[in-house]
């Protein structure tokens, strides 16, 4: 699932999550990890063939390990230092929009239609920075609320009502994903994941 400095920054992520919330934050990592990874598999020899397939059969390496992480280690650092349920929410949310995001563009890339520019609704090709689909924005609210009834079943989302926060704060996310990625489509992939995931986290401080 991973390349040689991926296992590294993975290793690294893991350990810190563990420490900071035990076996349910590394269950909410694992989600994102597994699920991300089998979603980059799906239909891969499908996406090689049209160019938009990850690199290096679908390993991610360490820059995508801390760009996707970075926030979520940080929200988890926060949450042991001031056991405030409102960082674990964060922590939640962050991880919820990496796992959108990947959902969003590993679906959406399968799908048989051109996909959408988010700022103009013009027709783009398949992996244009920017670019959304409805299959690919359903499966993205999926793994949203996956991965925010899964906190929420293990205790770091406090009720049901944060839940829903979270799940939104999320799928928020990998809207402003979108939007940078279609605005500034040099800045790349990195570092739209870390706008990304620091939205959600921001979002779910707030409102939570």
């Amino acid at each position: 699932m991973v390349s040689r400095g991926g296992a590294l920054g993975g290793i690294l992520v893991g350990t810190l999550i563990y420490i900071c919330l035990g076996p349910q934050g590394f269950a909410v990592l694992a989600l994102f990890v597994v699920g991300g990874s089998a979603l980059t598999r799906l239909g891969y020899e499908r996406k090689s063939r049209t160019g938009t397939a990850q690199e290096r059969h679908g390993r991610r390496g360490a820059k995508n390990a801390l760009a996707n992480c970075s926030v979520a280690v940080l929200c988890a650092v926060l949450a042991a230092a001031t056991s405030s349920d409102a960082f674990a929410a964060a922590f939640v949310a962050s991880l919820g929009a990496a796992f959108a995001d990947t959902a969003e563009s590993e679906v959406g890339q399968l799908s048989g239609r051109c996909p959408q520019l988010i700022t103009t609704l013009r027709r783009v090709p398949s992996g244009t920075d920017g670019a959304v689909s409805l299959p690919g924005t359903l499966a993205g609210a999926g793994a949203a609320i996956l991965t925010a009834a899964l906190g929420f079943a293990l205790g770091l989302v406090g009720s049901g009502g944060a839940a829903g926060i979270v799940a939104f704060a999320a799928f928020l996310g990998t809207v402003a994903d979108s939007l940078v990625g279609a605005r500034f489509p040099r800045v790349g992939n990195e570092f739209t994941n870390l706008v990304c995931t620091l939205t959600a986290a921001v979002l779910a401080l707030v409102f939570s």
